[in-house]
């Protein structure tokens, strides 16, 4: 059985110009076979990951290949933001970036927050996928 307890892989980072460093760790890094990585992300209060975007061959992209990400809320809240637009998520809610959209992640309370943050190379999902959520993605709310 293999197991990774909380803190077996966590470190401190100040990724992409953001502000403050954020807590990461990373979920089997260097051994799990899925074709994603997820990684569970601390913010305090103010800190923050900073605007980037995964593209391959695009020349300021902060990764080589092309990737899309989701971010899931497990305590306290966040703001979103992809190019220009901002929403306040929290606990439960979720965020996905495809590849290339610009986004960043920023905690403007004050209270920690977590998240989930799994990403990884466009691919056939494992279940039949109608392209069409039965609730509005891109409403405002």
């Amino acid at each position: 059985m293999r197991v990774q307890r909380r803190g077996d892989n966590a470190r401190e980072w100040e990724l992409y110009k953001g502000r403050a460093s954020i807590g990461i760790e990373w979920y089997f890094k260097e051994t799990t076979n899925l074709p994603i990585s997820v990684i569970r992300y601390h913010l305090e209060p103010g800190a923050e990951e900073g605007q980037h975007f995964h593209l391959e061959g695009a020349g300021d992209s902060c990764s080589t290949g092309s990737q899309d990400e989701m971010y899931v809320i497990t305590q306290g809240e966040v703001v979103i933001s992809a190019d220009e637009d901002q929403r306040v998520l929290r606990a439960g809610d979720a965020y996905y970036a495809p590849q290339g959209t610009r986004h960043g992640v920023r905690n403007e309370s004050d209270a920690p927050a977590q998240l989930l943050l799994i990403f990884g190379p466009r691919g056939p999902h494992a279940f039949r996928q109608t392209g069409e959520e039965e609730f509005d993605a891109e409403a405002d709310r």
